[in-house]
């Protein structure tokens, strides 16, 4: 991977699509494609349950601390609460970021 997916600016915005939401840090960005939680503590929130956009939307103006996309994507905002990407499915791909030099990252399910 050559591209750091470390965003260097807090998150800025949150974009809801019919079947994928975005996480938009100025010039870079996540698409994320999967089912995902947000964990909190020892609590996990996942996106079907009520409450997990208005908690993404609250990460707005948060930095991320860590990255890592092994075993799949999570992202620690300061304060300790991870957005994390489930593996498997059947869409086509996982997730991707696109970084603020243009390089991408795409990472397909297994």
């Amino acid at each position: 991977m050559t591209a750091s997916i470390l965003p260097s600016e807090p998150l800025s915005q949150v974009v809801f699509t019919h079947d994928y939401f975005q996480l938009v840090f100025q010039d870079a960005c996540f698409s994320i494609y999967n089912a995902s939680e947000i964990r909190i503590g020892s609590t996990a929130h996942t996106q079907q349950e009520a409450g997990f956009n208005d908690k993404l939307v609250g990460l707005i103006g948060k930095t991320v601390r860590a990255a890592s996309a092994i075993p799949s994507l999570s992202l620690t905002f300061e304060g300790g609460v991870a957005v994390v990407v489930a593996t498997g499915g059947s869409t086509a791909e996982a997730w991707q970021y696109k970084s603020p030099s243009g390089e991408m990252v795409v990472e397909q399910n297994a």
